[in-house]
């Protein structure tokens, strides 16, 4: 017999709501430092600082962690279509596909590099 999984609604509500919340919040910020371009990424270190702290001083609630690992499990599909636009996108670049793929390559094998280093040290 399967033991179905229970899916703690309330807490995936109130997860993709934070997430909403700190990810709107902070392209309003950066519309005002006209860089709404840069509101993503603003939310995300804001984000990753407010869990840190949070983590800090007292541990991250379990609900939080569970629903987290629900909508990255389950939002894994929603890069397929952005996958199929960067290879008909590739596609049509012509001449200029060689130093795309370069760059692309470039500025994902140093990050790489330095996280594997970075995670060699520390854990």
């Amino acid at each position: 017999m399967e033991m179905q999984e229970k899916i703690d609604w309330i807490a995936l509500l109130l997860t993709a709501i934070l997430i909403v919340l700190v990810r709107e919040s902070s392209v309003w910020i950066m519309e005002k430092f006209n860089h709404p371009e840069l509101g993503n990424l603003a939310g995300l270190f804001f984000f990753l600082i407010l869990l840190i702290t949070w983590r800090k001083v007292s541990a991250l609630p379990r609900r939080l962690i569970d629903a987290n690992a629900k909508i990255m499990k389950e939002s894994a599909f929603a890069f397929l279509p952005v996958s199929a636009g960067s290879v008909i996108m590739l596609a049509t670049l012509g001449t200029e596909l060689p130093a795309i793929v370069f760059i692309l390559f470039f500025c994902t094998l140093i990050p790489l590099w330095l996280y594997a280093k970075m995670a060699k040290r520390w854990l």
